[in-house]
């Protein structure tokens, strides 16, 4: 390639790379749930409505401040969830970021590490707690 090609072809990236806009999403991390054993796997990431909500989880309180459910106003938010089949194995399942990335699309990156066999089992989630104006957002997994 001569120079003139490689200049065009980095102005041509530069010019591609400004029109894609990638936006971080705040959320916040519900903490103090757990997927009830009566419920399937959920089909979708995305729950919309207080009674979905109830119907996939239990609320998993504790004595002290840090040990209530984290309050979701389905009004105001919706939710993400990550839920894993119950393992027998050490697994760690944590959100790293949420991004729009197009109209309409969201992108949710998390980790996913797998270790060692334990003598107990454990069914690993998360639930993000999401601004209602992303509720008609497309969300797309981003497993690291």
């Amino acid at each position: 390639m001569n120079k003139k090609n490689v200049f065009l072809f980095c102005m041509a990236m530069i010019f591609l790379s400004s029109c894609t806009t990638i936006k971080s999403v705040d959320y916040t991390e519900a903490n103090n749930y757990f997927h009830r054993n009566d419920a399937s796997l959920p089909g979708s990431l995305k729950i919309t409505s207080q009674e979905e909500f109830n119907r996939q989880f239990g609320m998993a309180a504790f004595m002290g401040d840090k040990g209530k459910p984290t309050k979701i106003d389905f009004q105001k938010s919706f939710v993400i969830i990550k839920v894993l089949p119950v393992t027998d194995f050490q697994t760690t399942l944590a959100p790293v970021s949420l991004k729009k990335v197009r109209d309409k699309q969201l992108r949710l990156t998390y980790t996913l590490r797998r270790g060692k066999e334990q003598s107990f089992s454990t069914q690993p989630i998360f639930i993000l707690v999401v601004d209602n104006k992303y509720k008609d957002f497309e969300i797309i997994e981003n497993p690291i």
